[in-house]
């Protein structure tokens, strides 16, 4: 009986009201400081200081922060989640704001409708801003670019323009990506039934990229991987001739180049091992009929899970790949001298292909980041701008976890890890004279080493490039 009565000796009798500003938000105050420090505003308000035509209402500057705080937050990725912030002081506290400042899911509406004739240009010019700005920050040697289309599933929305079907046969969107690393750096928002090749879109984007990087950066290495989507002797031409880069593109399974391999000795066939997965390969000129000249071809077969177990001869994986890498003399000099002169080893090679389906986990990423597949809105220029805010969202996302939270948290953990760590703790937020005060328990203070946090956020390495 004792033991019972022990604990019952704390109770909760009552519930109240208080009327201090309480949130269970506390870290979206630190990555919104870390933005407005990088001076990113100042290159959003160079594109879109005219988007508004009245100065009447929420300034562009408060719709784009407020968005921010949206995608990184999470919590409800519908449009009726404004309206339901906006009655939030502590949201609003945390975001540096009164709730007359905060927009309502009508003001968002017609912010987003202001874009409808707005193209895919004015928003990849804010991603290349950002990705001249990281390379200054992290100064690589060689660029190790990734382009794929990325489906995003709107089977269920009939009416939403520009969803169609896609080759995973669902209805949807394809935008078209390049990626450095996590960072998305560029993207071209299609139909769902546009290809991955369509035109010439891809050729120019990766050209336009290129030559920010030589231009903004330096001149480096630059190898660009893609899968079979993307292979066309055009596409290969224009990278090995007007751009000067190194490519390993994904190539298809033809029947008489796959027999061509089966006839091959045994003996001709290397080893590769990662970890625990075993492959064969081997490496051999090839020129298709409709080319002008022989190209690197490398040709593997999957052994091996990644659990190591031994797959079964009709199950196998085969794959191959075409690259330039080692093949251009003034290129692999460029190489060498910047450091990856192990690239030029046919495993590397490998090693660097098979990166693709890491590239891949950035879609996961985003998608993650977003909740949903699902855009929100009719109207193509609507759900496009969203798109890039998203994008825009997980970029500085992505660039917070290493400016700020670098020992912390691990630069490779998913949003949802993201936000349970360093975005939803409680915080409190205080007047003390003239001053607004973020409180936390000690136990947060500690454990996130929030003090650090401050002083990370409130000063970026370098600021952004302004336009």
């Amino acid at each position: 009986m004792k033991r019972i009565s022990n604990l019952r000796s704390f109770r909760i009798s009552k519930v109240e009201i208080t009327e201090q500003k309480i949130t269970g938000r506390g870290g979206l105050y630190f990555i919104l400081r870390y933005i407005e420090n990088t001076k990113f505003y100042h290159t959003y308000l160079k594109l879109f200081e005219n988007i508004k035509k009245s100065a009447k209402g929420l300034s562009t500057v408060q719709f784009a922060k407020q968005l921010f705080a949206y995608f990184i937050d999470g919590t409800d990725m519908s449009m009726k989640s404004f309206d339901r912030r906006k009655e939030d002081a502590a949201y609003a506290a945390a975001l540096e704001n009164t709730p007359d400042q905060m927009a309502s899911s009508h003001q968002m509406k017609r912010f987003f409708s202001k874009f409808i004739v707005v193209g895919n240009w004015i928003f990849r010019k804010i991603l290349l801003e950002l990705f001249i700005w990281r390379l200054h920050i992290e100064q690589p040697n060689i660029i190790i670019l990734f382009g794929d289309t990325m489906v995003l599933d709107n089977d269920d929305a009939n009416v939403r323009e520009a969803v169609e079907p896609t080759y995973k046969k669902k209805k949807g969107f394809q935008p078209l990506q390049l990626f450095w690393g996590p960072y998305l750096v560029d993207a071209l928002f299609r139909a769902g039934s546009v290809h991955s090749n369509h035109g010439s879109d891809f050729m120019k984007a990766v050209g336009r990229l290129v030559n920010a990087i030589r231009k903004r950066y330096k001149d480096v290495p630059i190898i660009l991987l893609t899968d079979s989507g993307f292979m066309d002797d055009q596409n290969f031409r224009f990278f090995e001739q007007r751009l000067n880069i190194l490519y390993i593109c994904g190539g298809k399974q033809y029947a008489d180049l796959k027999e061509y391999v089966q006839q091959l000795d045994p003996k001709e066939f290397g080893s590769y091992n990662n970890h625990q997965t075993a492959w064969t390969y081997v490496e051999f000129g090839n020129r298709l009929k409709s080319w002008n000249h022989f190209r690197r071809c490398i040709f593997t077969t999957l052994e091996t899970e990644d659990d190591g177990q031994l797959k079964l001869e009709f199950v196998k994986t085969d794959t191959f790949m075409y690259t330039n890498i080692g093949i251009d003399q003034k290129l692999t000099e460029q190489l060498i001298q910047a450091g990856g002169q192990h690239y030029l080893n046919v495993q590397e090679i490998i090693k660097l292909r098979h990166q693709c389906g890491k590239a891949e986990l950035n879609h996961r990423s985003i998608k993650e980041f977003h909740g949903k597949e699902q855009l929100p809105f009719k109207k193509q220029g609507m759900n496009r701008a969203y798109y890039y805010f998203l994008g825009i969202s997980h970029f500085l996302y992505e660039a917070y976890k290493r400016d700020v939270a670098k020992d912390i948290i691990p630069e490779s953990c998913y949003p949802t890890t993201f936000r349970r760590q360093l975005v939803d703790f409680a915080a409190k937020i205080v007047q003390t004279g003239n001053r607004f005060v973020l409180q936390v328990s000690t136990e947060i203070y500690n454990n996130l080493s929030i003090e650090k946090i401050w002083e990370r956020s409130g000063s970026p390495p370098i600021s952004l490039i302004r336009i």
